[in-house]
C-alpha cells in the first residue's frame, strides 16, 4: 500500500483525537477527585483559634473543614468550607461574601445563604462561641 500525504494526515488527525480525548478523560477524572461531590459530608470535629486570626470585614478558613467570619467586630459566624456545588474549597473572604475559587458560587457571611451560583444550597452553619478571646468552633 503506498503511503500518501492524505494517509498521513489522516493518520496524524486520528491519533491526535485520541490524545485528545484521552486527556480530556484523565483532566475529568482529576477534576471530578479534587471536586468530590461530597458536599454533605459530616462536620470536622471541634476546632479552636485566637479570635485575633479572623480579620473584620473578613474571614478565615480553619483545618480545611470550617470558615469561620467577623462581618462586624465581636460578630462571628462559623459555615462548612466546603461548597456546595462540587465540593472545592471555599477561599476568599469579603466583608458580605464567601466566594468559592472552582466556579465563583458566592455565599453570605452571615448566613451562608447563596448570593449567586452555581451553587443552589447554602454552606452548612456551625455554632461558634467565644471565650477569653479563643473561638470554638463545633459541628453541632
Amino acid at each position: 500500500m503506498e503511503t500518501t500525504r492524505r494517509t498521513i494526515i489522516k493518520s496524524a488527525s486520528v491519533a491526535g483525537s485520541v490524545a485528545v480525548v484521552g486527556s480530556s478523560a484523565v483532566l475529568t477524572s482529576a477534576c471530578t477527585s479534587a471536586e468530590s461531590d461530597d458536599s454533605q459530608a459530616e462536620p470536622g470535629p471541634a476546632a479552636s483559634l485566637s479570635s485575633s486570626e479572623v480579620p473584620v470585614g473578613s474571614g478565615t478558613v480553619v483545618d480545611d473543614t470550617y470558615v469561620v467570619t467577623q462581618p462586624k467586630e465581636g460578630e462571628f459566624h462559623a459555615f462548612s468550607s466546603v461548597c456546595t456545588h462540587q465540593g472545592c474549597q471555599v477561599r476568599n473572604v469579603t466583608e458580605t461574601e464567601i466566594v468559592c475559587p472552582c466556579h465563583s458560587s458566592m455565599f453570605s457571611t452571615t448566613t451562608g445563604e447563596v448570593l449567586g451560583g452555581p451553587a443552589t444550597e447554602p454552606l452548612p452553619e456551625y455554632s461558634v462561641s467565644e471565650s477569653s478571646g479563643e473561638l470554638t468552633i463545633s459541628g453541632t
